[in-house]
């Protein structure tokens, strides 16, 4: 939601953190916070990037900001893939970006042919994801919004229900028929070659929605964070990006920062330890590995007002 402000709490991994969203749904760290009309630093993503389970100001898109003392505008979102992350890019090019950061995890490339995305509860949340046209190539599908009014009537009479009667049984019997009758499925394979060129689509798409607006992209690879079993860049996004050989895209991979992190045994977790999300310690590590890496490539974003 636009200026929104709430507190979320997840007892069972035991986090507790505040959202607060601006005048253009961004990620802000006050009640209230706009948007700046134009930023230097943007980035997409899912929940990784948005900062579930920190503070706005713990993460790396705002601790780049204050570094590089330039307005950011964080518009990653919780379950989001490269669709979403592209969409919500386009959608607001008004902001004139100087950089653009686009967070990537592996997951990604599954919810990138996933009509539903991930979410709680038994139905299908639509969302836009890619499909194969007649002739094979990856094109973008339009999500089944009729599906959202099975969601909100789930909601409101089970989920938010004060009791169990005879509605909320009917509830419960209408999710589950509609779980089984009306769930999407993917009409895109899920193997090694489709995901390459469905990120190789998506990200050309996205990097010229970037040079649109003067704004190289940098994709940044973000690893799971389990100590022993930090994974590499996945294979089809590495060659996706060498396959666009696009000057004005970038790939950073993060997985060597965290594996030298973790090769002190006594080097704490960068994961909180009943969630899987990086902590405050992580999003330290890669505005530091960002900030090198932008620095290294002289691609530092000035402020609006130098333009």
């Amino acid at each position: 939601m636009r200026s929104a402000a709430s507190l979320r709490r997840h007892p069972r991994a035991g986090l507790a953190y505040h959202v607060y969203t601006s005048d253009r749904r961004a990620r802000v760290s006050r009640r209230g916070e706009r948007t700046a009309p134009e930023v230097s630093l943007l980035t997409v993503g899912d929940s990784f990037s948005w900062g579930h389970g920190v503070e706005n100001e713990d993460t790396y898109t705002s601790r780049l900001a204050a570094r590089w003392n330039v307005p950011a505008a964080n518009l990653a979102f919780s379950a989001y893939g490269t669709v979403q992350s592209l969409q919500m890019l386009q959608r607001n090019l008004d902001l004139r970006p100087r950089l653009v950061l686009y967070g990537f995890i592996a997951d990604h490339m599954k919810r990138n042919i996933s009509p539903c995305a991930p979410a709680y509860g038994p139905l299908c949340l639509p969302f836009s994801y890619v499909g194969m046209d007649s002739a094979g190539a990856p094109v973008i599908r339009a999500p089944d919004l009729r599906l959202f009014a099975v969601n909100r009537r789930f909601w409101d009479e089970f989920f938010f229900a004060r009791s169990i009667g005879p509605r909320q049984v009917l509830a419960a019997g209408e999710a589950e028929v509609t779980r089984l009758v009306r769930t999407p499925r993917p009409d895109a394979p899920d193997d090694a070659p489709t995901r390459e060129r469905i990120l190789e689509r998506l990200l050309s798409d996205m990097s010229r929605a970037a040079a649109s607006a003067g704004s190289p992209l940098i994709v940044v690879s973000i690893p799971y964070l389990e100590r022993g079993t930090t994974n590499p860049v996945p294979a089809p996004l590495a060659e996706a990006v060498a396959r666009l050989r696009d000057a004005n895209l970038s790939l950073l991979d993060l997985a060597p920062v965290v594996a030298r992190h973790y090769s002190d045994p006594a080097a704490p977790l960068l994961r909180f330890d009943r969630d899987r999300h990086p902590d405050p310690a992580a999003h330290a590590l890669f505005a530091e590995a960002i900030d090198a890496f932008v620095r290294d490539r002289g691609l530092l974003p000035a402020s609006p007002s130098a333009r």
